[in-house]
């Protein structure tokens, strides 16, 4: 039985975002595009992690908490306060898959780091 390769699954230009990318940027990209995660890549296009759907919610319920708690402030400051940026968010390091694996193989990397969406060669 032959396993697909990681190169047969993979998107050819994946939708990334950069280390300053704001929070509320991210969600905008991950809607717009119809994606779950999406890689944060430095300038040169190296990953540096991934931010999924479950990093946002699980960020945005501890911020929430954190600013209910917070004086009033005006609109503006209470922006600034929650501008949270991608590598603030993102999980990582990168753990990235080789194209010419076998999904198996990546499946088990992927399985090693605790499932996360990338793995490591």
């Amino acid at each position: 039985m032959r396993h697909r390769e990681v190169r047969e699954l993979m998107t050819r230009k994946a939708i990334t975002v950069p280390p300053n990318a704001a929070f509320k940027d991210i969600v905008r990209t991950l809607t717009e595009r119809q994606v779950s995660a999406v890689p944060v890549v430095d300038a040169a296009g190296r990953p540096l992690g991934v931010i999924s759907e479950r990093d946002l919610l699980a960020k945005s319920a501890d911020q929430g908490e954190y600013f209910r708690s917070l004086p009033a402030r005006e609109s503006w400051e209470q922006d600034e306060a929650e501008a949270l940026r991608a590598e603030e968010l993102m999980s990582a390091p990168a753990v990235c898959a080789k194209p010419d694996w076998t999904v198996a193989e990546a499946a088990r990397l992927m399985e090693a780091h605790r499932g996360g969406p990338l793995g490591r060669p």
